[in-house]
């Protein structure tokens, strides 16, 4: 405990350092691959440790906040403010988010890892368990929250800038105040008042109307920020249910379809894609038929799920016989017209070094 206490202080102590670090670990397993032997697997295997680190530093940092006078705690996104908000109402919740995610972050290790050592025959075993494990804890998240729509992640995000971080922050100061009547701790805003009339010069004058509007702009509440984090996402039920669950059970079908039919056969692909863009139209059709006001009235989380999820389509174009037949032409015929191009180049040369992680690893185009 002693350690792990010492850790932590020195993770906060060094906050904005850590997360610099941390980012520019990132940026290097992205142009890892084809710089050497087992560069792919190095640059996975660095990316999960990092990103499985990163979630017990969000933890930290999550902690440490907690303690910071109220003018200096962040606001929380739509999407923190939801999950968290699960995460603290049914422990069965958190297991199956944290067990999910960490598959997220591990699953193209495990599959380059098994494939290493045992070969093709044990990956795809591995592939479906993943899939059937990852299909299971969406289950259990969506009946969790009371069937509404499963948001990824499933997690909080780091949204904490790592500066508010220092002495000052943890010093005692007159920035707050606590009445005497009711107990509860209140911002003090002298220090930005005084600001404001020693201002002399119209730069000055400028900068303390910036942090008053700045400061005044922070509680402004919007319909979201009212609301219960719980009401962030709208239940479902009938076609709108149906398709979240046909959703959660795509990956699941695409494997089991792959292992029938072989990654040349365009059924798995065309079931995939088929089931996908089914979800969508029941989607819509469930706004539209059971929510006033239709899509205009989703909330700013749900929007931003459906828009990744869209984004998601992408993928397609790198999976069985479009790739094969269309996309990697395409992509190998841009790399040579661009390999004798300054920086163009650079981007084609990655481009070939990502191809065979395409061609190869389920999970980096799932």
């Amino acid at each position: 405990m002693n350690i792990l206490r010492k850790y932590d202080d020195f993770i906060l102590n060094n906050a904005s350092q850590i997360s610099s670090i941390e980012s520019s670990l990132r940026t290097l397993t992205y142009v890892l691959p084809g710089r050497f032997a087992d560069a792919e697997f190095a640059s996975e295997a660095l990316f999960a440790a990092l990103n499985l680190i990163g979630l017990y530093h969000d933890s930290i940092l999550v902690r440490a906040a907690e303690n910071l006078e109220p003018s200096k705690k962040p606001i929380p996104s739509p999407h923190n403010r939801y999950t968290r908000y699960w995460i603290n109402s049914s422990k069965t919740y958190q297991r199956a988010s944290f067990a999910l995610t960490f598959l997220q972050y591990t699953d193209v290790l495990m599959e380059m890892g098994i494939q290493k050592k045992w070969g093709k025959q044990v990956k795809w075993k591995l592939i479906i368990m993943v899939e059937l494990i990852k299909a299971i804890c969406r289950i259990i998240l969506l009946y969790k929250t009371q069937e509404r729509t499963i948001v990824n992640p499933a997690i909080p995000r780091r949204e904490i800038d790592p500066s508010i971080f220092n002495q000052e922050n943890f010093s005692s100061n007159s920035r707050t105040w606590i009445g005497q009547r009711t107990g509860c701790r209140r911002d003090n805003l002298s220090s930005v008042s005084s600001i404001h009339q020693n201002s002399n010069s119209n730069n000055n004058y400028y900068t303390s109307s910036c942090d008053i509007n700045n400061y005044l702009m922070n509680k402004v509440l919007y319909v979201e920020d009212i609301k219960n984090p719980s009401e962030l996402v709208h239940r479902l039920h009938g076609i709108g249910k149906l398709a979240e669950l046909l959703y959660i059970l795509r990956p699941l079908i695409y494997v089991l379809a792959l292992q029938k039919y072989g990654n040349r056969s365009w059924k798995p692909w065309s079931f995939s894609i088929f089931i996908e863009l089914s979800t969508i139209v029941l989607y819509k059709y469930f706004y539209k038929k059971h929510m006033s006001g239709g899509y205009r009235w989703l909330s700013t989380l749900e929007k931003e799920e459906e828009r990744r999820r869209f984004r998601f389509l992408f993928f397609y174009f790198l999976r069985g016989p479009l790739y094969e037949k269309f996309t990697r032409t395409k992509i190998n015929n841009f790399c040579h017209s661009v390999s004798n191009k300054p920086i163009l180049s650079l981007f084609g040369g990655i481009l070939r070094d990502y191809q065979p992680l395409w061609e190869n690893v389920y999970f980096y185009s799932k």
